[in-house]
């Protein structure tokens, strides 16, 4: 009954909302492999849903590795403005009572708790050199092989 469901939630996919992104996905583009609809359908039916999902997983982080990776850059805008030179605003409605200037950093600390504001780059940097060690293969010219 699941194998069933997953499968025809798959075909659903492929059949009507695939064919508006352009029917692969930046694994397949790349690599020239199945895309990762294909191989979580061909997952499912070989081992089942659980084992078949944990499969699908794995290809779906590459897949999404191989779209940060090799997509194209985004346009630049005209007219580029530069950017404010620190990531978090300190918000205006801050009440803090600030009663002396010695004690000003002490007060502000305590008052406005910007931990996650701060160490957003550790986190990125650590995702991006995780990523880094991930194997995607270059594109496969098995079709011309074939012919």
């Amino acid at each position: 009954m699941m194998k069933t469901l997953a499968l025809s939630a798959i075909g659903f996919y492929q059949r009507h909302l695939s064919p508006y992104k352009g029917f692969c996905c930046a694994y397949c583009a790349y690599t020239g492999n199945a895309s990762c609809s294909a191989f979580g359908a061909r997952a499912i039916r070989r081992y089942g849903v659980w084992d078949g999902m944990a499969v699908l997983r794995g290809r779906l982080r590459k897949c999404g590795v191989a779209y940060r990776r090799y997509r194209p850059p985004p346009p630049r805008p005209l007219l580029v403005r530069p950017n404010q030179a620190g990531d978090c605003d300190i918000p205006c409605d801050c009440s803090c009572n600030l009663p002396s200037p010695g004690d000003a950093c002490d007060t502000v600390s305590e008052c406005i708790d910007a931990k996650d504001c701060w160490d957003w780059w550790r986190d990125r940097r650590k995702q991006q050199e995780e990523e880094e060690l991930i194997y995607i293969p270059p594109q496969s010219d098995q079709r011309d092989e074939r012919r």
